[in-house]
């Protein structure tokens, strides 16, 4: 599934509320962090990412749960740390720049004390405290306001339809 054209305004109103959320498919989003200059960097170690998806009321997703939505259409180009304390790059097509030229589910396993993304994994009935938290810089977690919360669940509503 990809973003429609109705969900692409949710989307992006929804994605300013974090660092940077690659928000897509079959429950999977991957979050980074912004550093000064506005650039994505690595920010979180392995305990670190599933600390914050279970501060979201989440999971951090399983390598099971990442490569089914590899099969339904989800890529990114930057490694994130998964349940199994490696790290992954959901890949659909090979590029030179972008894990190792490799299609598939291509996988690091770095120290655990490496920075990375992360990937968490969340299931539509336990969603409601996802909708209280959003990233700010240095990874803090406030309380987000109450129209990002609409705009989540807005979104999360239309992912689910489409699937």
């Amino acid at each position: 599934m990809f973003l429609t054209s109705l969900m692409l305004p949710i989307f992006y109103t929804f994605a300013s509320c974090f660092h940077h959320i690659i928000f897509n498919i079959a429950g999977i989003f991957q979050a980074s962090s912004l550093n000064a200059q506005n650039q994505l960097e690595y920010f979180f170690n392995a305990s670190e990412a599933r600390t914050l998806c279970l501060t979201l009321g989440v999971n951090i997703a399983s390598k099971a749960q990442v490569q089914e939505a590899l099969r339904r259409g989800l890529e990114t180009c930057r490694f994130g740390w998964i349940d199994e304390h490696f790290a992954v790059i959901p890949r659909i097509r090979s590029l030179s720049n972008c894990g190792q030229n490799q299609k598939g589910l291509v996988t690091w396993r770095a120290s655990v004390k490496q920075k990375f993304d992360f990937g968490c994994h969340f299931f539509f009935c336990m969603t409601y405290a996802f909708f209280l938290y959003c990233f700010i810089v240095l990874a803090k977690i406030i309380l987000i306001t109450s129209t990002c919360a609409v705009l989540l669940v807005a979104m999360i509503i239309l992912a689910y339809i489409k699937l």
